[in-house]
Order: C-alpha cells, then structure tokens, then sequence
C-alpha cells in the first residue's frame, strides 16, 4: 500500500530539475553573450561614426577652401593658402591631441582655438599631412594631398576598451582652380 502512494504522488525527480536548471543556464548564458555583443558592436559604431564625421569634415572645410585658393605654400603639418579676396588661411596640425586648426591672416595660429575637428578626435601623425606640388603657370595647377588617421582622442585618467577605439585614414587630392 505504501509502494502505491509513493508512485502516485504528483512531482519532478531530481534528475529532471538539474536537466530543466542546466538548459536554462545554457539559454542564458548564450543570450547574456549575444545581448553584450550587440551593445559592443552598437557603441563601437557609434565611435566610429563620430571619427568619420569629423574627418569628413575637416576634408570637406581643407578641399573647398585649398581648390578655391589663389596659390598655396608650406607643407607638412601646415600649409599656408592665399584666398580668393587677397587674404592668408593657414591649416596647421599640432597640439597635445593633435588636430586640425584654420586661422586667418587677422589672428595668430594657436593650437586650441580655430579647430576644425572637435577635442573628441585626434591626428595620430602630423608631420606628413599636407604634401604640396607646386604647379606651373599656365600649364598645370599645384596639387596637395592630404592624407592622415583620426582616431578617438584619449582624456586624462579615462582609458577606453577596444571597441570604444577607432581609426579611419583620410586621404584625398586636390588641384587648384586657378593657376
């Protein structure tokens, strides 16, 4: 009688509970895994983003400003370019980030003021930004090419993950119209 009672008695063996615990556990962790993944891919995204819009428009402000020009000078980390109005703009790259700077003939170039890249960014090398082909009058135009990696800049005491690092290369040619 007692043999009857104990088979119909409703309930989970232990061998069941540990299976049912252990495919949890497995759903978990993999779910766990793909869900810090995604936020991984979504914040590295987001740094990369922010460096190429940077870049784009420090590229976008140089070429327009360097194909209008009158003559152009320098090379390097700075170059210095005559404006269409008669006035100077120099581009130079330098400071403890580094980055792109512009300044007009009114004003002296320091390297935290005028930027066109924000302080978010930095140039990783700015000895050899800027290389110029001085033209031939009336045969051909002078060309510079820029060409340099941006990258997330580092703040003090703060160091950053790999997937919140980023470095794109820039680089592009440009001929000035008048010659």
């Amino acid at each position: 009688m007692k043999r009857n009672q104990l088979q119909n008695f409703p309930g989970f063996t232990l061998i069941e509970i540990l299976i049912v615990v252990g495919v949890l556990g497995v759903i978990v962790g993999a779910g766990s895994t793909m869900f810090f993944s995604v936020l991984r891919g979504s914040t590295k995204t987001k740094v990369l983003q922010m460096v190429k819009q940077n870049g784009d428009y420090a590229i976008s402000v140089m070429e327009r400003m360097i194909r209008n020009a009158r003559s152009i000078s320098g090379g390097g980390s700075s170059i210095t370019i005559v404006n269409p109005d008669g006035g100077t703009t120099t581009f130079n790259c330098c400071g403890s980030n580094p980055n792109f700077l512009i300044a007009s003939e009114s004003g002296t170039l320091r390297c935290e003021e005028a930027r066109i890249t924000s302080s978010e960014v930095k140039v990783n090398n700015c000895s050899n930004v800027f290389e110029v082909t001085p033209g031939i009058l009336g045969l051909r135009p002078a060309v510079v090419k820029i060409n340099f990696d941006l990258s997330r800049a580092e703040q003090a005491g703060v160091t950053f993950r790999p997937e919140e690092q980023a470095v794109v290369n820039f680089q592009t040619t440009v001929s000035l119209r008048n010659y």
